[in-house]
C-alpha cells in the first residue's frame, strides 16, 4: 500500500491542503496514515489554542537538533533568542533617528544569516519518503512559528515514537440523544494501552459521563474513567482482554456515589482490530 506523504499529511493537518478524492478514501482504509493525521491535527490544535500561555525559550540542543535536520550552514548554528526578534521588530518609526557621519570603509564580511540561509528554512521540505519523525516536524512547526512570533514551544524538545494504533470503533447514539462518536484503542510509548475518545453532543448541566468497556452479552463491565468535554484519554487496565470487553459505552451517571452502571447509555460501539 502507497502512505500518503508526510508532508502531505502535515500540511493537511494545518489545513493548507484539503483533500483529494484518493486521499479521503485511502485514510478512511490505512489507520497508520489516518492515526498519523489525527496527532498532527492535534499538534497543530495545541500550537493554536496555546496564544494565551506563556512561552519559554528552549535550550541550545533544541535549535541544534532543527539546524541539523534542515541541514543550514554554520552562518546560523548560533541560537536564535527571543530578545534578538523582539529588537527585529521594532519598526522603524519608533526607533529615534541619529545622524552619524558616513567615511567610506572597506565592506567587512559578518557571519550573520544569509537571505539563502533563511529561505531554506522557510520553503517546503523536498518531497520523499524517508522523511523525518513526527516529532521533529512538529519541533519544524515551532522554528516556522518562532519565525515570525519570535518564540516556539519548549515541549519541541520532547521526542516521542507515535502512538501503535491496536483498534477502533464507531459511537452510535441511544433513543432519545443526538450525539456522535468515535473511538480507538493505541499503544504507547511506554507499553500501555489507552482509549482515545472523541464525541459530541455529549455535555449537559447535570449528570456525570462515564466510560466503560463491556463484554458484548453485557455480563461484566470495566470503568475507565469520566469523560470531561467531549474528549478524552483512559488508560486500559494492564490485563484486560479487549477481544472479551470490545464494547466502548458513555453513559450518564447520577453523582450520587453509586459505582454501578446507571443503565442509561448515551453511545456505544464496537471495537474492530486495526
Amino acid at each position: 500500500m502507497t502512505h500518503i506523504d508526510r508532508e502531505n499529511l502535515a500540511l493537511i493537518a494545518m489545513t493548507e491542503f484539503d483533500l483529494t478524492e484518493p486521499e479521503r478514501q485511502h485514510l478512511s482504509e490505512c489507520p497508520e496514515c489516518s492515526l498519523e493525521l489525527i496527532a498532527l491535527q492535534h499538534t497543530a490544535h495545541v500550537g493554536r489554542s496555546a496564544r494565551s500561555v506563556q512561552l519559554v525559550e528552549p535550550g541550545d540542543r533544541v535549535w541544534a537538533g532543527i539546524h541539523a535536520a534542515l541541514g543550514l550552514s554554520d552562518a546560523v548554528a548560533a541560537t536564535p533568542g527571543r530578545s534578538g526578534y523582539e529588537a527585529a521588530d521594532q519598526s522603524p518609526a519608533a526607533v529615534e533617528p541619529v545622524e552619524t557621519p558616513a567615511p567610506v570603509v572597506e565592506p567587512v564580511e559578518t557571519p550573520s544569516a544569509t537571505v539563502t540561509d533563511i529561505g531554506s528554512a522557510l520553503r517546503p521540505l523536498p518531497r520523499r519518503r524517508n522523511w523525518m519523525p513526527m516529532a521533529v516536524a512538529a519541533g519544524i512547526a515551532g522554528l516556522l512559528g518562532g519565525l515570525g512570533g519570535g518564540i516556539w514551544w519548549q515541549s519541541a524538545q520532547q521526542q516521542e515514537p507515535a502512538p501503535v494504533l491496536l483498534a477502533e470503533a464507531q459511537l452510535d447514539p441511544y433513543p432519545g440523544w443526538d450525539a456522535t462518536g468515535s473511538a480507538y484503542v493505541a499503544k504507547t510509548a511506554d507499553g500501555h494501552r489507552e482509549v482515545v475518545l472523541d464525541v459530541t453532543g455529549v455535555s449537559a448541566d447535570t449528570d456525570l459521563r462515564e466510560v466503560w468497556l463491556i463484554k458484548t452479552d453485557a455480563s461484566g463491565l470495566i470503568s475507565i474513567g469520566l469523560l470531561d468535554g467531549e474528549s478524552g484519554r483512559f488508560a486500559i487496565p494492564d490485563g484486560v482482554d479487549l477481544s472479551q470487553y470490545p464494547l466502548v459505552d458513555v453513559s450518564a451517571e447520577p453523582d450520587d456515589g453509586d459505582p454501578q452502571h446507571s443503565g442509561e447509555s448515551i453511545l456505544r460501539g464496537e471495537l474492530r482490530t486495526a
